[in-house]
């Protein structure tokens, strides 16, 4: 091969390498951690931005204080769009938002009323650096006033309100976790009642918050918010029951309670169309673990079955309470019409226009089957209960 053939093959080479025409300098990029969104005056749009703020490595000299201790650093701005407000960001902060490492929108409550979410959310769809992982919230009140807050354990409260959400949902199953793709599939769904994670401060103590709960939407706006209890049914109903909870009352008049931890549920849903008459059915089971006795002793197979079955009528009575709940607010966020959407493609056509009314009217048959797979490290009656 002579010199002339083997220089073009480098050249050619050459040309197929990766440039570093898309590069940056990180002392250019503010990586933003959190969002939260909020009405502002005239009917503008209040973002407040917290941009992640790095830290002195050991023995450096300090870098001025963000003003709370935390890794975070919040801008505010204010515009009739998102986009403007985002592109106002590097009047304050002297760098460009990057979106690439956000963890959480947050947006206020009285905002989510009164403006339709695909709207106010195409921004962080359509810009190609957010990803459609981050999380969703409503906050109640203002929403900036979250991200104003100290963290408890994180180093921003981005990164806080996230953790906070993601094991409220897989060990409490109070809240259900929701992101920009979630809740998008949701609204372009045959039926978009939707629902997105909701946070507030607690009552007693305003520096701390609660993930817990749902705010329920229809029609792209916030329609009511649904209690943690509530949304333990919701979640059993959606099959997403990872771990959680279930209180029993003693039957002495002590008003004690007992505990028994749900560790596998599954969820199925079907639905009967007869007619006009549409008629759901609800299989649960699972397997629960005693949590904590004071009233009950389990000492043979008939005493076990006698408190299996009392959890069972509380599932019940859980998922039963969230259904009325639902139906009287007429919000399908289960999925029911969904379903039938994609089962009776052809029912779904006469029933699409009317569903909020016929949802509410459509009777549940409730069935929950559960096994008791251990007591814990001790025999299964209260600890200081007599031999």
């Amino acid at each position: 091969m002579n010199k002339a053939a083997k220089l073009l093959i480098v050249l050619v080479i050459l040309a197929l390498l990766s440039g570093c025409w898309s590069q940056f300098e990180l002392p250019d990029r503010g990586f933003v951690m959190g969002v939260a969104l909020d009405e502002g005056k005239n009917g503008k749009i209040e973002m407040t931005t917290q941009v992640y703020r790095p830290q002195p490595a050991h023995g450096g000299h300090d870098l001025p204080s963000s003003g709370n201790g935390t890794a975070g650093l919040n801008i505010t701005t204010t515009d009739t769009t998102v986009m403007e407000a985002v592109r106002d960001i590097p009047i304050h902060l002297g760098r460009k938002a990057q979106w690439s490492h956000m963890r959480v929108i947050v947006i206020g409550e009285q905002l989510a009323r009164s403006v339709n979410m695909g709207e106010l959310l195409d921004f962080f769809y359509r810009d190609h650096e957010p990803r459609v992982t981050v999380s969703l919230m409503i906050a109640k009140g203002r929403a900036g006033e979250m991200l104003n807050k100290q963290p408890i354990i994180e180093q921003t409260m981005g990164q806080q309100l996230l953790s906070a959400k993601k094991f409220a949902a897989s060990a409490s199953a109070k809240t259900i976790d929701t992101t920009l793709l979630k809740w998008v599939l949701q609204s372009l769904s045959a039926h978009n009642d939707s629902y997105i994670s909701y946070v507030y401060e607690n009552k007693d103590n305003k520096d701390v918050f609660s993930a817990a709960g749902l705010a329920l939407f229809k029609g792209g706006k916030l329609a009511i918010i649904m209690s943690p209890k509530k949304t333990e049914g919701l979640v059993m109903l959606r099959n997403e029951y990872d771990d959680g909870v279930i209180q029993l009352p003693c039957d002495s008049p002590s008003k004690e309670m007992e505990t028994l931890e749900i560790i596998n549920l599954q969820t199925k849903i079907k639905t009967h169309i007869k007619g006009d008459q549409i008629t759901v059915h609800v299989k649960a089971q699972g397997d629960g673990a005693i949590g904590e006795l004071k009233c009950t002793s389990i000492k043979n197979k008939e005493e076990e079955a006698v408190f299996i079955h009392k959890v069972e009528e509380a599932i019940k009575t859980k998922i039963r309470n969230t259904v009325h709940y639902l139906q009287k607010n007429k919000i399908d966020v289960i999925g029911i019409g969904n379903l039938i959407y994609r089962k009776h493609p052809k029912q779904w056509k006469n029933l699409s226009n009317g569903w909020d009314d016929t949802f509410a009217e459509i009777p549940f048959n409730v069935e929950v089957k559960l096994r008791l797979v251990t007591g814990g490290t001790v025999i299964s009656k209260p600890v200081t209960s007599e031999p």
